[in-house]
C-alpha cells in the first residue's frame, strides 16, 4: 500500500513539473502578448541634407504591443505608436524645422503609427507588411525584419523579443514637406527617408 501511494505521489509531482515547464515556455503552443519597452526601443529616421550626409533623428516616445507566436508567423502582429513631437537630432534648429508645419507638423499630426498585420518567410528573409500612418496619410508598406527571442530579460525576469528592421519611404507620398532642389539639381532635403526600428518587447 505504501509503495502504491509513493508511486502515485511521484507521478503527481512529475505531472505538475511537466505542466509547469509547458506553461513556462513562452509561445510553446499559443501566441504571447508583449508590450514595447520604450527605454530599450529606438526609432530612427535618416534623410540626406544638401546631398552630403544623412541627418539622423530619433523619436524618443514610443509605445506599442506585439502578439508573437514563434511557431506561426501568420499569427504574429505588431502595433507601434510614435509621438512625432519626441523627435531629437542633436540640433535644436533642425529639430524645430522637422517638427514645424513645413514637415511633420506635430501640432496637427502628433502620432506616427505602424500596424503590422502579417509576417512571413521569404527565402532567407522574414518579411513584415501592414500600414504606416504618417502626417494624416495611411499607406501599405512591406519590409524585411529580424525577430530574436524569446529570451529571458534578466532585470524584469520576463520573456523578451527583439524586432529590428528598416524601410524607405518617399516623404512626398505622405505630404511631408515639398520637393526642394538647388539649381545644380541637388535636393536640399532628400525625398527618401529611411526609417529604422529597434524594438524590445517584454511579455505581459
Amino acid at each position: 500500500m505504501m509503495h502504491l501511494l509513493t508511486k502515485k505521489f511521484i507521478m503527481k509531482k512529475a505531472s505538475l513539473l511537466i505542466l509547469f515547464i509547458f506553461i513556462s515556455l513562452p509561445g510553446s503552443t499559443f501566441g504571447q502578448s508583449y508590450t514595447v519597452d520604450p527605454g530599450h526601443t529606438a526609432i530612427l529616421s535618416k534623410v540626406v541634407r544638401f546631398g552630403v550626409l544623412p541627418v539622423v533623428g530619433r523619436f524618443n516616445d514610443v509605445s506599442g504591443s506585439v502578439s508573437y507566436d514563434p511557431n506561426s508567423l501568420e499569427h504574429t502582429t505588431a502595433s507601434i505608436t510614435i509621438k512625432t513631437a519626441s523627435y531629437k537630432a542633436n540640433n535644436v534648429d533642425g529639430e524645430e524645422a522637422v517638427m514645424s508645419d513645413a514637415f511633420l507638423d506635430v501640432a496637427n499630426y502628433p502620432e506616427m503609427v505602424f500596424e503590422v498585420t502579417r509576417f512571413w518567410e521569404e527565402g532567407e528573409y522574414t518579411m513584415a507588411s501592414g500600414t504606416l500612418l504618417l502626417h494624416g496619410t495611411t499607406k501599405e508598406v512591406s519590409f524585411p525584419v529580424s525577430i530574436t527571442g524569446p529570451m529571458m530579460d534578466l532585470p524584469t525576469r520576463k520573456p523578451s523579443i527583439g524586432i529590428t528592421g528598416s524601410l524607405t519611404i518617399n516623404r512626398l507620398d505622405y505630404g511631408v514637406g515639398t520637393e526642394m532642389i538647388l539649381p545644380n539639381g541637388t535636393e536640399v532635403i532628400g525625398n527618401e527617408v529611411v526609417i529604422e526600428f529597434y524594438v524590445l518587447a517584454l511579455a505581459d
